[in-house]
């Protein structure tokens, strides 16, 4: 929203709230939607908030609600009684009532749920119950199902009496008795076809659709490549369950994206943003990462060490190491920030470690040339260069380079085969290996080359 336009509706709100002219809150919330709503209740105080929650219609009131951040959401039902948020659970689509209650203290959702309705709580548990980051976690259970000897008139009949908006609306998925998944039809042809006609015989390809155990990266993967706005999810006997939306994958993108951006930062990934999450929060998802690239850090220091003797013989080797590791840390970086991504789209599998490999080493032979020629000239333009020093800082950039480059093409495939999540392998570890490594190879390239 214009931060005008909502720093405007917020100052009326506020003075609304103060004499508690609910007339004029309500005509505030007229026409706004429910993102903006949501953003409005986390600039108010708690117990505003609360009131200017209680005045919105039920399904409004539940979009902005599903909307607010874990702990705008705990902070908000500070207010209400356990039935009051049993009756917002109801509201509530099933995937976002599952993710208010993961975030709930243990005993406050065996309260909420004592006071749901029992189909309300013998469904929510069944999904509290499904693996972290599998498709029974993240689907909905509000879809259009029609068993197959319906007719299609039938189905507007009943899509016409739905008693709240689903969020699958546009799709039908076609069951026989026993929920067993037949296919689907979209509403389009629905709406094109005669009453009498029986939904089978609108039935076209096969379905895509996931079981509810498999991992969210899969489902991510299958709405990319098959272009989906909406997947089924069948149990182990292939019976319809749930339904994955779009709005479902986006989010699930965002979160991956977020994780793997703190990961190539050498962070914890964390569930919360960051102006939700605590100062200690921070400091505990970044400490374990800086204490060990600290310690790879004294590993270098211990390596420089053993070479005293070589850079004490020609003090101008020193002058090198930062333009080594640097060059080092930065080619690595590159490749491995390529295959990252390239793993996250899809693009590359772990089956393409050949031909990243040669692909990666031409790339790194074709980079040596260019780094070593400017690195020749200025070391021979340097106070006390010569030909052999210059050749000893060009042979071990080139070998570094090229390592790098491999290293960072190839331990995200690595990371990848071992079920690990690539993005591990981001600029920060691959800098720390390439250092311990440039370091050793530049040292044993001077005792060579300039007989020490």
């Amino acid at each position: 929203m214009n931060n005008v336009k909502m720093n405007t509706r917020l100052e009326l709100t506020r003075q609304a709230l103060a004499v508690r002219d609910y007339k004029a809150l309500r005509n505030i919330l007229q026409d706004v939607h429910p993102a903006d709503i949501s953003e409005l209740l986390q600039e108010l105080d708690a117990g505003d908030a609360a009131l200017l929650f209680r005045l919105l219609p039920k399904d409004e009131a539940a979009e902005a609600f599903a909307l607010l951040g874990a702990p705008a959401q705990q902070a908000l039902i500070q207010s209400f009684s356990d039935r009051e948020t049993a009756a917002l659970l109801e509201a509530l689509y099933v995937d976002e009532a599952v993710d208010f209650l993961e975030e709930l203290p243990a005993n406050a959702v065996k309260r909420i749920l004592q006071s749901s309705t029992p189909d309300m709580r013998a469904q929510l548990n069944r999904f509290l119950q499904y693996k972290e980051d599998s498709a029974g976690s993240v689907m909905t259970t509000e879809l259009m199902r029609f068993a197959d000897d319906s007719t299609v008139g039938e189905a507007l009949a009943a899509i016409r009496s739905a008693p709240r908006k689903l969020a699958m609306d546009h799709v039908l998925y076609i069951t026989d008795r026993q929920r067993h998944l037949l296919g689907d039809i979209n509403l389009y042809d629905l709406l094109t076809a005669q009453d009498d006609q029986p939904l089978q015989s609108l039935l076209g390809k096969s379905t895509q659709q996931v079981h509810t155990d498999q991992s969210t990266d899969e489902i991510i993967a299958l709405f990319r490549h098959y272009n989906l706005y909406a997947m089924p999810v069948v149990d182990t006997e292939n019976r319809l369950v749930g339904v994955v939306t779009l709005e479902d994958v986006l989010d699930l993108a965002d979160r991956q994206a977020t994780q793997d951006v703190e990961l190539m930062a050498a962070m914890q990934p964390s569930e919360a943003t960051y102006m939700d999450t605590t100062i200690p929060r921070h400091a505990r998802n970044r400490l374990p990462w800086l204490l060990l690239l600290l310690i790879s850090g004294m590993i270098n220091g211990a390596i420089l060490g053993g070479f005293e003797q070589v850079f004490m013989a020609v003090p101008l080797l020193v002058t090198f190491i930062p333009m080594l590791t640097d060059t080092g840390g930065n080619a690595g970086s590159q490749s491995s920030t390529l295959i990252i991504r390239g793993l996250a789209m899809g693009d590359i599998t772990v089956r393409d470690a050949g031909k990243v490999l040669l692909k990666e080493l031409g790339v790194s032979l074709i980079v040596s040339v260019g780094v070593g020629l400017l690195t020749f000239g200025r070391v021979m333009t340097m106070q006390g260069g010569s030909l052999m020093i210059a050749l000893t800082v060009v042979t071990a950039l080139s070998a570094i380079v090229v390592l790098s480059k491999l290293l960072g093409g190839l331990l995200p495939l690595l990371a990848d085969k071992l079920r690990m999540d690539p993005a591990l392998m981001a600029a920060p570890l691959i800098t720390t290996v390439v250092d311990a490594l440039g370091l050793i190879i530049y040292f044993t390239a001077a005792k060579l080359l300039l007989g020490m």
